[in-house]
């Protein structure tokens, strides 16, 4: 029953009461009656005045994590103890964008006369993706029960989860190419020099490399400073549609690929190499043309999700058409099918390099996936599975209390 249905049905009891011992006198009749009428006076003015003035004031311990990692949320609730709250609850509800899923905190409270109260909890094993705040509902009510109060708090708050590359070198990951063993996080170089910046000149150094514009407006010699070039340019392709396996394996092998897409910026950044990004499901696009930059690259990674704008062998195709000449493309995946063995091969006839991780759930690829591997190496296309068993999927964490 709603309060006001019982604050009314308290109210009929004051007046029967107070007419009975009108009528009939009594102690007992004008005790019960004085009683009721007290408790419905303090059940009206809490319901006048409860929660009126509530602040509630919130801090994250962050606003970018990395998926595994804890978000801590400090509150600060101040109310200005007009009336005494013998109760209080409070509820936060987060939703994960990704997957739609709610994450509620409720913290029973009794505040009585206090007027500030600190409160800090926190979300668990965070997903990669974006977790939204939804907001804050706190109910109170008077000490009997009859008076209930209920206030909604909506505000912007968002923290961003980047997935967790994942080592590369755990995995094994070495493709067997036409021209020998190329490792998958590092890729040839040459030693071409290119001018990174000038220097002042140090005995010894070669005569070809001073700069004579810089040396002649600062007064001084000044010797071209070399950067290494890569020749290399890498495009990483994500399928970010389901599985063709089981419908709950879907989310866990896309967080994989996603690791692995991670991974690989990781190391291309740490060797200063050219690395690029595209996903099925839109989204930004990263050109190899650039050197990595990690964070706009883990920020669209944490994106990638939804329903895909295109198949995966359409976006291989469009990329063995768009990329520059010397561009290889790595094609992440956790479906190997027909469709997928073609496109590589029409990449391939423009003898772009193509190097193919297939990622799956099973103990052992079935003898169609074989096949299919088969014939992408028969292409000249390099292969490599990587299983990501049951035991290793991760899971959505939950709320719970933080201790200081």
């Amino acid at each position: 029953m709603k309060s006001w249905g019982k604050t009314s049905l308290l109210f009929a009891g004051c007046l029967l009461s107070v007419l009975l011992a009108y009528r009939q006198g009594g102690y007992a009749a004008w005790y019960l009656g004085i009683c009721l009428t007290l408790i419905w006076l303090q059940a009206g003015l809490f319901y006048v005045f409860a929660l009126r003035g509530l602040t509630i004031s919130r801090q994250l311990s962050a606003e970018v994590f990395v998926s595994g990692e804890d978000l801590r949320v400090s509150l600060a609730v101040s109310h200005p103890a007009r009336l005494p709250l013998p109760w209080l609850v409070l509820k936060e509800t987060w939703i994960h964008e990704g997957s739609g899923a709610k994450l509620v905190y409720s913290k029973l409270l009794f505040p009585w006369f206090k007027s500030a109260i600190a409160i800090d909890y926190k979300i668990t094993a965070l997903l990669r993706g974006v977790y939204r705040f939804a907001g804050c509902e706190a109910v109170a009510g008077d000490l009997f029960g009859f008076a209930v109060r209920r206030t909604h708090r909506d505000e912007l708050h968002r923290c961003v989860v980047f997935p967790k590359p994942d080592t590369l070198s755990h995995s094994g990951m070495t493709f067997h190419a036409d021209d020998g063993d190329i490792s998958a996080a590092r890729g040839p170089r040459t030693e071409t020099p290119l001018i990174g910046g000038v220097r002042d000149y140090v005995s010894g150094d070669p005569y070809h490399r001073i700069h004579w514009k810089s040396s002649a407006r600062l007064n001084r010699l000044m010797t071209k400073e070399p950067e290494q070039a890569v020749s290399a340019k890498r495009m990483v392709l994500l399928d970010a549609a389901p599985a063709a396996g089981p419908a709950e394996a879907a989310q866990p092998l896309l967080e994989k690929g996603v690791a692995l897409a991670a991974g690989f910026f990781e190391a291309a950044a740490g060797g200063r190499e050219s690395c690029g990004f595209a996903s099925s499901s839109g989204g930004r696009r990263i050109a190899p043309t650039i050197r990595p930059d990690l964070t706009l690259a883990y920020e669209v990674l944490a994106s990638v999700g939804g329903k895909p704008a295109m198949t995966f062998p359409d976006l291989v195709r469009k990329e063995a058409a768009a990329l520059p000449p010397d561009a290889s493309m790595l094609c992440i995946t956790s479906t190997l099918d027909v469709a997928l063995v073609r496109a590589v091969a029409d990449a391939r006839t423009r003898r772009r390099s193509v190097h193919v991780i297939y990622v799956h759930a099973k103990p052992s690829l079935s003898v169609a996936e074989r096949e299919g591997a088969s014939q992408l190496q028969a292409a000249g296309c390099s292969f490599t599975e990587v299983p990501h068993p049951v035991r290793l999927w991760p899971k959505q964490g939950g709320v719970a209390d933080a201790t200081a």
